[in-house]
């Protein structure tokens, strides 16, 4: 492994660490709302859509983060 892979993966797990944090924080706001969602389908169509988008962002997040700390590195250095 180089470095520019170890960097990779450091961003890559930087931004993972932030964004579960945003999320847990997300998923406190809609607590009241899960636990009154035992019989609407509704609810659990908006959190699959929900969770589509958060995949997608971190998919993107951790490349476009990981290439980001490769970069600044490599000018930097």
């Amino acid at each position: 492994m180089n470095s520019n892979s170890l960097l990779f993966a450091f961003g890559a797990i930087t931004f993972l660490v932030t964004f579960s944090w945003f999320k847990y924080a997300a998923m406190e706001v809609f607590k009241k709302e899960l636990e009154s969602a035992e019989e609407d389908q509704g609810v659990w169509t908006k959190l699959f859509k929900v969770f589509l988008v958060d995949w997608l962002v971190c998919v993107a997040g951790v490349l476009g983060t990981g290439i980001l700390f490769v970069t600044v590195f490599n000018m930097a250095h």
